[in-house]
């Protein structure tokens, strides 16, 4: 004669308790409480976590990804376009390069972007002064341009036909690329 016992288990999905004759245990029935299938003899507490992991690390990529957005957000280049909305109708624009560069006898200075007055033409200008005391023929300044976010922009270049000796050229470079938002010297010579 066997001897028939009860065991007691919880249900995978709903932890729900279920009490059941031993000789059924690993069968695979509908619970009581939530009527979706489960295996008898199931230990207490040997429910499956795995939707639990997932939403846990789901959660935590999508936080990180959120916070590196935000972070990348706040180190984005700022000109003085997007902080000073008044520069869009004129004077300048964005200064890049620090005042008196000085390369192949000339001194370059107070570069910047400038947009002029009632108009969508923008310039880079500035002053190129020439430190030898000889004459200068076929002076050619050229300037490398870039969007906000470092991105090139094109290059703009003036020419002038002679400079005296310590005399003062103030260039106006015309700039074919509107996105530009910063500017850096890219060389000056003398082509004679």
């Amino acid at each position: 004669m066997s001897e028939t016992g009860f065991s007691k288990c919880e249900c995978r999905h709903c932890a729900g308790h279920i009490e059941f004759p031993k000789e059924a245990a690993g069968q695979t029935v509908p619970c009581p409480h939530c009527g979706r299938l489960t295996e008898l003899g199931a230990k207490p507490g040997n429910r499956s976590f795995l939707p639990v992991i997932i939403a846990v690390v789901l959660f935590i990529l999508i936080s990180g990804l959120a916070a590196w957005f935000m972070i990348l957000k706040k180190n984005e280049p700022r000109t003085g376009l997007q902080n000073n909305p008044s520069a869009m109708t004129n004077g300048p624009i964005a200064k890049n390069p620090p005042d008196d560069i000085i390369t192949n006898q000339f001194s370059v200075s107070g570069v910047k972007l400038t947009k002029t007055t009632n108009s969508s033409l923008i310039y880079v200008t500035g002053k190129v002064r020439n430190l030898s005391d000889q004459k200068r023929y076929g002076v050619k300044v050229e300037f490398s341009l870039l969007t906000a976010k470092a991105a090139p922009a094109g290059n703009a270049s003036d020419y002038a036909s002679s400079l005296d000796p310590n005399a003062d050229w103030n260039f106006k470079a015309l700039v074919i690329d509107s996105k530009a938002a910063t500017v850096r010297l890219s060389s000056i010579v003398e082509t004679k």
